[in-house]
């Protein structure tokens, strides 16, 4: 079992990001942690699986200068929300 860290927690001058593995040999910090939502024991035996990505392709760009200075390329627009519709 593992201390993963689920927020940014800042320990012995070493700052965890959420995700990171937190230093358990501190009975008190580690309960205040798990008692406030700031760490969470992870079971090493059954990982969960990383989720999938899905692959989403943003909406037709508009017209204007591209990154390599190109004045007849496009320039592409982030999605508003969600897939887009094909």
């Amino acid at each position: 079992m593992r201390l993963i860290a689920t927020r940014p927690v800042l320990y012995r001058s070493t700052q965890y990001k959420a995700g990171d593995r937190l230093p358990a040999d501190d009975q008190v910090m580690v309960d205040a942690w798990l008692q406030y939502g700031s760490a969470k024991w992870v079971d090493d035996e059954n990982p969960t699986p990383a989720p999938k990505a899905e692959p989403v392709s943003p909406p037709e760009g508009k017209a204007g200068i591209s990154s390599d200075g190109d004045p007849d390329a496009r320039i592409g627009r982030i999605p508003k929300k969600g897939r887009a519709k094909k």
